[in-house]
């Protein structure tokens, strides 16, 4: 058995444009060195990997994470952008607290506004101090 190898988010996109192009998986298979029961995975998503493609900013990523609170970070940059349009300074602390407050009101237990949520949040929102 072979070791398994993580592609990243442009090497499934390059497997996708030279399928289209009419190399067959086995042929994909070896030259990314990885098996043909991943690339028919990959082919089979091709919509998924299009649209994660089109929407995703950081592509060296190998593994897609989904965030888990879609709608408490949606409401946390919708405050954000309401706060900057007035010209308000805002902090890493003052969206942590607001995004506990937002998680109180809409019901979520066990949301943390941990450093790394924050961190994470900033890059997929490309939001700098």
């Amino acid at each position: 058995m072979s070791k398994r190898v993580f592609l990243n988010l442009e090497q499934r996109i390059e497997i996708l444009r030279q399928h289209e192009n009419g190399k067959s998986a086995r042929k994909l298979a070896a030259l990314f060195y990885c098996g043909r029961t991943q690339i028919n995975k990959i082919i089979k998503e091709k919509d998924l990997i299009l649209k994660e493609y089109e929407d995703f900013k950081l592509r060296g990523v190998k593994r897609m994470k989904h965030e888990r609170h879609v709608d408490i970070n949606e409401a946390v940059l919708e405050w954000f952008k309401t706060v900057r349009a007035k010209q308000i300074p805002v902090s890493g602390p003052m969206i942590q607290h607001k995004a506990k407050e937002l998680a109180d009101v809409l019901g979520i237990e066990n949301f943390s506004t941990s450093i790394g949520w924050l961190d994470r949040f900033r890059m997929r929102n490309n939001i700098t101090f």
